[in-house]
C-alpha cells in the first residue's frame, strides 16, 4: 500500500465512523418522537434504563428503543479513532517500519486501556 493509498483508508475509515455515528444518533432522537416523550429518549418508564449505562444497549437495540440506537451511535463514534490507528499499524507494518508499528501499538495500548479500565 502506497501513502496515498493509505491516506486515503484512514480518511475513509474516520469519515464512515463519524457518519454512521451521527445518523444513529439522529435516527435515534427521531425515533424517541414515535414512541412518546418522556424525558430520557429511552422509549421506556423512566425507571427502566439508564441512559448513562451501556448495560442494557443490547436487549434495547433488540427492542428497538432509541436510548439504545443513540447509545450505539456513541460507541460507533468511541470505536472510530481505535479502529484508524489498528488500520496504521497495518499499514506500518505493510511497510516495514518497525519504529511506527512500535509507537502505534503503545498508542493503541493507551486507547484500550483507557476504554477498558479506566472508570
Amino acid at each position: 500500500m502506497n501513502e496515498e493509498g493509505f491516506e486515503l483508508a484512514i480518511s475513509r475509515v474516520l469519515r464512515a465512523g463519524v457518519i454512521i455515528s451521527a445518523s444513529l444518533i439522529a435516527f435515534g432522537f427521531a425515533t424517541s418522537f414515535l414512541v412518546g416523550w418522556d424525558g430520557s429518549l429511552t422509549g421506556a418508564p423512566p425507571s427502566a434504563v439508564d441512559p448513562a449505562s451501556f448495560e442494557g444497549m443490547l436487549d434495547g437495540l433488540r427492542q428497538l428503543r432509541p436510548i439504545a440506537i443513540s447509545q450505539l451511535g456513541l460507541l460507533v463514534l468511541i470505536a472510530t479513532p481505535v479502529v484508524r490507528v489498528m488500520i496504521s499499524v497495518v499499514g506500518f507494518a505493510r511497510e516495514r517500519d518497525l519504529l511506527y508499528v512500535a509507537i502505534t501499538l503503545a498508542v493503541l495500548g493507551m486507547l484500550l486501556t483507557s476504554l477498558f479500565l479506566i472508570r
